[in-house]
């Protein structure tokens, strides 16, 4: 989970704000006073600056290459269908990003992403711009990439983690001349959220704890400082006992499960038996089914289709997930 925290009732300010970053490190050089510049467009050349270094984009971007399925949600979000995308074997696609792809009638050229970043496939599909807001591997790949297109980086040295999808959002808005479209991508996704708060009040003011069985840890992945926007939006808070829990130490011993107590309780089993705990262990220990959310039936689990946008959302997966799991939010907030 990032460390940014956002409310739909701030999203579209939020967008104009990440709208101004993206402009800081997507800057236009020479005003368009140039008169030998290939682009007719006053926002380019632009110089895309990152972490690994910096790649001019001399003009408006027609073929767009992505590394990562974040980056792909944040393509086909602005109306954009990469020439090129990575895909882990023969792993079907998201379904929100199967649903968007359908929605344009549009078919994805893939390269298998099992071996890491594929640079010949990326390079023969000849991309004017590659998006990596959210490239894993970005420290290795960049230089390689930067000599095939011009790169557009996640921002900061922490940016990887530390952006929202709404930032990822903008900073490719701005870097394919789509500023407009990334306000309307985020408006839309808070009208969403605001939406659904509304539509169910028995959600407001309840406290919650999402916790997810890692295989070395029951992992306390709501701690204070951490990006729980997505439940902010729909008005549960933390409780006190968040703030004994930060990213660096985010560690729930067996023992002391009683400190995942809320309103509501939250808890993702993504890796199954490999995890410290499988569901049937956990449900079935006496220290956690004490837990007076437990008692009380206030524990909810997070199905392993909504875990992982969970943690990676972007701006497509945002409103599927709050489809989904809303009904089991509210489900568990009626016996509170």
């Amino acid at each position: 989970m990032t460390s940014t925290r956002r409310t739909p009732r701030l999203a579209a300010a939020a967008v104009v704000a990440a709208l101004a970053l993206a402009g800081c490190s997507a800057t236009a050089s020479g005003d368009g006073g140039d008169p030998t510049a290939p682009s007719a467009d006053s926002r380019y050349p632009m110089t895309l600056s990152s972490p690994f270094g910096e790649t001019e984009l001399t003009d408006v971007p027609e073929r767009v290459a992505v590394v990562s399925a974040v980056d792909l949600d944040v393509a086909l979000a602005l109306d954009v269908v990469p020439v090129i995308a990575p895909r882990y074997g023969d792993s079907d696609l998201e379904p929100w990003t199967q649903a968007a792809l359908d929605a344009q009638g549009a078919e994805l050229d893939s390269y298998d992403s099992s071996d890491g970043t594929d640079y010949a496939a990326i390079a023969a599909a000849e991309p004017d711009v590659i998006l990596a807001t959210s490239g894993w591997t970005l420290d290795e790949d960049y230089e390689q990439l930067a000599k095939i297109a011009p790169v557009v980086s996640f921002q900061g040295e922490d940016g990887l983690s530390s952006m929202t999808w709404a930032e990822r959002t903008a900073e490719a808005a701005v870097a394919l001349g789509l500023e407009q479209e990334g306000e309307q991508v985020v408006e839309h996704v808070a009208q969403a959220f605001a939406d659904a708060r509304a539509a169910h009040p028995e959600l407001e003011g309840r406290t919650f704890t999402y916790a997810v069985i890692h295989p070395a840890q029951i992992t306390y992945e709501s701690y204070a400082g951490g990006d729980v926007s997505f439940f902010e939006a729909l008005g549960l808070t933390q409780p006190s006992t968040a703030e004994q829990f930060s990213a660096e130490d985010s560690a729930v011993a067996k023992e002391n499960v009683d400190l995942l107590d809320a309103d509501l309780l939250l808890v993702g089993y993504p890796f199954g038996d490999e995890g410290l705990l499988s569901r049937d262990a956990l449900e079935s220990d006496p220290l956690f089914t004490q837990v007076p959310a437990v008692a009380a039936g206030r524990y909810a689990v997070v199905g392993d289709e909504i875990a992982s946008p969970l943690a990676y959302p972007t701006p497509l997966s945002q409103t599927w997930v709050l489809e989904q799991f809303v009904p089991v939010l509210a489900q568990a907030a009626a016996k509170a």
